[in-house]
C-alpha cells in the first residue's frame, strides 16, 4: 500500500467532532510558531456560556461522552454496531459504555482526564486518528498504563512521509512545571529511533493496532518495525497537552465574558511560548515537529476531581 493510499485510509478514520469540542474549548491562538524550533503552539481556554459561567461541568460531561471513542478499539465498536443493526437491541452498546468507564482509574492523582483531552485535540482538531487504544490493554483499572499518553498517525502534506505522533499530557498547578514535565516525558520517545524508550510501544502498536482494515494494518506494521526498510520512511513527531491553573477566569461566582478571558490569555502567550522554547531546546527537540496545546483552567485539581467523580458515577 502506497503512502497516498494510507493517507486516504487514515482520513476516514479520524472522528469528525471538532464543532462539539469548540462548544467547550475556545480557540485563542493557533499555529503560533516557537521561533528557533519546528514546533507550534495552540492556545485555548474553557468556554463561557450565555450566563457567564465557565463551562467546566459541560466540558467534563462532553469528555464522559467520548469514553468509548477513546478507550475501546474500533474493531470492538464495529462489532457492536453490527450487532445493533442485526438485532435492533442496544444492549451491547450499553455494555460497551460500562466497559469504557470501568477502564478508568479512581486514583486522585490520575492524569487520564488530560490524556482524554489530548486524544480530542489530536483527533478532532488535528484530524490524526488514534493508533492504539492503550486503555483497553489495562489489566487493572486502578493501575495507570505506562508509556506514551497517546499515539496518533498522519501523513505530511509536503514530504508525503508517514508521521507517528507520540502524545504526552500534563496537568499541573504551575504552567512552568507543566511545560517542564511534559517535555521531559516526551523527549525519550521522540529521540528513540526504535532503539530506546519508544521500542516497547512500537511492539504494542504492531500487536494491538487500533485499525479495522486488514490491508492498512499490514502496511502500517512494516513502517513500525525497526528491522524493516520502511521504518526509515517514518517520521517521529509530538503532540503535547499542557494544562495548568490561571486566574484568567476571574473570581468564582462572578459572571465572565469570553472576550475578557481571551484577552487575559493572549497577554500571557509570549511568556508561555518562551517557556516552551526553553524546554524544547533544553531537551534537544528543536528539530522535531511538535504540536503544543496549552490550556489554562481555574483549577486543574478541581477539574481532575470532578472528572473522576463523573466517571465513577
Amino acid at each position: 500500500m502506497k503512502v497516498i493510499e494510507i493517507q486516504e485510509a487514515l482520513s476516514g478514520m479520524a472522528r469528525d467532532k471538532e464543532r462539539a469540542l469548540t462548544a467547550y474549548l475556545h480557540e485563542v491562538q493557533k499555529n503560533f510558531a516557537v521561533d528557533g524550533t519546528n514546533s507550534i503552539c495552540h492556545f485555548h481556554c474553557v468556554n463561557v456560556d450565555g450566563n457567564g459561567q465557565v463551562r467546566i461541568d459541560g466540558l467534563i460531561e462532553h469528555l464522559s461522552n467520548c469514553l468509548i471513542d477513546y478507550a475501546i478499539p474500533r474493531k470492538e465498536i464495529d462489532r457492536v454496531f453490527k450487532d445493533f443493526e442485526k438485532t435492533g437491541s442496544a444492549m451491547e452498546l450499553a455494555k460497551l459504555s460500562g466497559k469504557a468507564r470501568g477502564l478508568f482509574t479512581s486514583l486522585s492523582n490520575s492524569g487520564e482526564s488530560g490524556e482524554l483531552l489530548l486524544f480530542l485535540f489530536a483527533e478532532y482538531l488535528l484530524k490524526l486518528p488514534q493508533l492504539i487504544s492503550k486503555m483497553s490493554l489495562k489489566t487493572n483499572s486502578q493501575l495507570h498504563y505506562n508509556g506514551a499518553d497517546g499515539v496518533h498517525l498522519g501523513v505530511c502534506e509536503d514530504s508525503k512521509k508517514l508521521c507517528l505522533y507520540w502524545g504526552e499530557s500534563k496537568l499541573y498547578k504551575s504552567p512552568s512545571n507543566a511545560i517542564y514535565e511534559c517535555m521531559k516525558s516526551i523527549a525519550p520517545l521522540l529521540k528513540g529511533n526504535g532503539t530506546g524508550y519508544d521500542r516497547r510501544d512500537l511492539h504494542l502498536l504492531s500487536d494491538f493496532m487500533n485499525v479495522n482494515d486488514p490491508d492498512l494494518m499490514k502496511a502500517l506494521v512494516s513502517y513500525l518495525d525497526p528491522d524493516d526498510p520502511n521504518f526509515n520512511l517514518l517520521e517521529y513527531r509530538g503532540i503535547c497537552l499542557i494544562a495548568f491553573d490561571h486566574d484568567c477566569y476571574g473570581e468564582d461566582g462572578v459572571a465572565q465574558v469570553i472576550d475578557e478571558v481571551t484577552q487575559k490569555v493572549s497577554s500571557q502567550i509570549e511568556i508561555w511560548n518562551r517557556n516552551v522554547f526553553n524546554r524544547i531546546t533544553a531537551e534537544d527537540l528543536a528539530k522535531i515537529k511538535i504540536h503544543v496545546f496549552l490550556l489554562p483552567f481555574p483549577s486543574v485539581e478541581d477539574f481532575r476531581k470532578k472528572f473522576n467523580e463523573k466517571i465513577a458515577g
